[in-house]
């Protein structure tokens, strides 16, 4: 105990010591709003106090984000702690740092005093329509698998469902009535797949398998792209892995970047704190070299079209980590870009998806864009700006918000006319939804009914699993839309649900088959 009270007084000189060294370097003249707009959007866009509470900013996104200025927390007293170093005399002393105690006080009043004392709620009435417009088909795993499907697919011709499960690296082939055609051990963790044969012509399919590695964040380079063919029956499959040590792909496609007519590859190598925006160039002879577009983490999905028509490919990606947001990376040749900020978000919005979709038909894609990853700083916050948004191309890559409908922990949204009246309806999905009051919010459909209104439907199996993926297509070849979704549940909420009462095992796919026809 003696020692323990030496240690705190110690520290309480210590920490006055530093107070009193960095006022003197301090931005006197600047106030606290100032000051977080210069420090904080520095690194990324400007979040303002208002999207978060007062308690959160100060009891986790600010002692996070003080470290990344050298600041850290005794007891939630900050403190200088890179500051701090040892000679050859083992005594203590200071370097430059990259925020004073001053100033970063200022920052830290400046957000208590202006957030809320709660977050606003969402700006909608709750969800109580459920739609009968899908059949719902649900596929539960044997005893002692757990549902962890980390990629979904609909092949519409052949009439299967893709489906990878991370729990034990198997790749599943399911035809339209959920019966097992075929399975394997691809000993890797599968997130997303390209396909080089079309799959609208049935017959046998190859393409790009995107291995992620290990799934929890993390800045290991585990990651590979793995070349895959299946015979037309689904049941032999060849694998190649054709490069390795990514770091966290969630996406890798086939693009002849500087146009010398060799296959290289686009990598979203999304990381942690870690991760790139790249591309693997090909040297030949099965040898690549990496080559670096946006040396940022956070790159989630990317398409590839010429969108300044000069006859090179240019690059439409969202950025998910940190400097959220979407940017166009046009090809000046020789593997050089140029970057053109299209849209940008906050950091903790966690955007988590986007596509393109001419929801207006004037022949230009707009985005639509979901945000809703809550697995941050900030992770227990229901956050009222989650959700789908639509955001209107003016035909030069100018794009405005149009649209938005609240979903917390929004994680997908996929545009198609479900009911084949002529316009785009919504499907999309949650994986951290209001599970308390509104758990219903984990599945909606959003139903076109013109002039940007959508009307929203839940679905009554909305608690059967817990969404992580999604995919849409006609599985049945009736002619209308049918929709796919794919449960993740952690090992440890698995085990959780079968220690409890609970009796109901959750579903590790369900399949909503469109009877609009």
């Amino acid at each position: 105990m003696l020692m323990h009270k030496k240690f705190c007084l110690f520290l309480l000189i210590f920490f006055s010591a530093l107070l009193i060294s960095c006022q003197n370097n301090s931005h006197k003249d600047l106030s606290g709003e100032q000051l977080a707009k210069n420090y904080c959007g520095s690194c990324h866009l400007f979040p303002s106090p208002s999207l978060l509470d007062s308690t959160t900013w100060k009891k986790n996104i600010l002692p996070a984000m003080g470290k990344q200025l050298g600041i850290d927390y005794y007891f939630e007293q900050p403190f200088i702690a890179s500051g701090i170093k040892r000679n050859n005399s083992n005594k203590i002393s200071l370097q430059q740092n990259a925020i004073t105690l001053v100033d970063w006080e200022k920052i830290m009043k400046y957000y208590a005093t202006n957030a809320p004392a709660k977050t606003p709620a969402q700006n909608r009435p709750p969800l109580e329509n459920f739609t009968d417009r899908f059949i719902i088909k649900k596929i539960l795993l044997p005893k002692g698998k757990f549902p962890a499907t980390s990629f979904i697919k609909i092949d519409p011709a052949n009439h299967w469902i893709y489906e990878a499960n991370s729990f034990d690296s198997s790749l599943n082939i399911y035809d339209s009535n959920l019966k097992l055609v075929s399975a394997f051990n691809i000993h890797s963790t599968l997130v997303d797949a390209y396909f080089s044969t079309s799959l609208l012509k049935a017959g046998e399919r190859s393409g790009i398998f995107t291995n992620i590695g290990i799934m929890n964040p993390n800045d290991f380079r585990t990651g590979s792209a793995d070349s895959f063919h299946f015979d037309e029956t689904g049941r032999h499959l060849f694998l190649r892995q054709l490069f390795d040590s990514a770091p966290r792909p969630v996406q890798i496609k086939p693009v002849d970047i500087n146009m010398d007519n060799k296959q290289d590859y686009l990598v979203c190598g999304f990381g942690n704190k870690k991760g790139a925006l790249y591309w693997m160039k090909n040297n030949g002879d099965s040898a690549f070299q990496m080559q670096i577009i946006r040396a940022l983490p956070g790159a989630i999905k990317a398409y590839v079209d010429d969108y300044n028509k000069d006859g090179l490919p240019d690059i439409l990606a969202l950025m998910a980590q940190a400097q959220e947001g979407i940017y166009l990376f046009l090809n000046k040749g020789n593997g050089l870009f140029d970057t053109k900020e299209i849209l940008r978000f906050p950091p903790v919005y966690g955007s988590s998806y986007f596509e393109l979709d001419d929801f207006n038909n004037d022949g230009y894609n707009d985005i639509l864009y979901t945000c809703g990853d809550n697995a941050d700083y900030s992770a227990n916050v229901l956050k009222n700006f989650h959700g789908v948004y639509i955001f209107l191309n003016d035909g030069k890559n100018n794009f405005s918000q149009k649209y938005f409908f609240p979903v917390h922990g929004c994680y997908k949204a996929m545009a198609t006319d479900f009911d084949n009246d002529g316009d785009l309806d919504i499907a999309t999905i949650s994986y951290f939804p209001d599970s308390k009051n509104q758990p219903q919010e984990s599945f909606v459909y959003l139903e076109n009914e013109g002039n940007f209104q959508f009307k929203p439907y839940a679905i009554k199996e909305f608690n059967e699993g817990h969404w992580l993926t999604m995919d849409i297509g006609d599985i049945d070849g009736d002619g209308d839309a049918d929709i796919v979704l794919g449960s993740f549940i952690p090992p440890y909420k698995n085990l959780q649900l079968q220690s409890s009462k609970e009796t109901t095992q959750k579903a590790a796919l369900l399949l909503l088959q469109n009877k609009t026809r």
